[in-house]
């Protein structure tokens, strides 16, 4: 939902009105070069304001980063609790909505793993959101490796390789080193599924280690 600039907002809306204004600020220009004044300004509110929730323009960035790492957590598990065929699939379908996630929201991308948010420490549920995200991605290779069909491992390795794996490639995308504006989008799609296959090759349970 985009902010309408030059709205008064009542002091209970406030907060998802600087989310909103913020949200439109960083998709048009990059979170770097947006004060928390002008955040203020969009959305229709006076600077001194935004203190009423945000110390600064890290805290409202951190929050932003939060609710994204939140949003692509609730993504894959819906994904999982929906994709028959076992932890196999569950994990591919992952990786197809994280690059999905990533094109379609490359300012959240930006916020969620560049330098913008200085000390990631200084905001301990932002922290908590991305190791939630892990989590869910470790849970369904703990799954597939119960299952017989993920190599042995420390599960927690296994899982930030296919993380690796599949941000590397939304990051080359929303980076544009790979074709993707202006291009077919098949040719994007053909790469992601070229990805998915080698990760879920590396990733399958050695000859000797599937069960009988």
């Amino acid at each position: 939902m985009q902010a309408k600039r030059g709205r008064s907002y009542h002091h209970g809306d406030l907060k998802q009105a600087l989310r909103d204004a913020a949200l439109e600020l960083i998709r048009e220009r990059g979170a770097e070069s947006v004060s928390l004044r002008e955040i203020s300004q969009a959305a229709g509110v006076s600077h001194t304001a935004a203190y009423r929730h945000y110390a600064d323009k890290q805290a409202l960035l951190a929050d932003l980063a939060e609710e994204a790492f939140r949003t692509l957590d609730r993504i894959h598990r819906r994904t999982i609790e929906s994709t028959a065929g076992g932890p196999a699939d569950q994990l591919a379908a992952c990786g197809r909505d994280y690059v999905r996630f990533a094109i379609d929201n490359p300012h959240l991308l930006s916020l969620m793993f560049g330098n913008v948010i200085i000390d990631w420490h200084a905001h301990p549920s932002l922290v908590l959101a991305g190791q939630g995200l892990a989590t869910t991605l470790e849970t369904v290779v703990r799954a597939g490796q119960a299952a017989g069909v993920f190599r042995a491992g420390d599960p927690r390795e296994l899982a930030l390789a296919a993380w690796s794996l599949v941000h590397g490639l939304s990051s080359l995308i929303v980076g544009r080193r790979v074709p993707h504006r202006g291009a077919p989008r098949g040719y994007v799609e053909r790469g992601t599924e070229t990805c998915i296959k080698l990760l879920m090759g590396g990733i399958s349970a050695l000859p000797k280690q599937r069960r009988r």
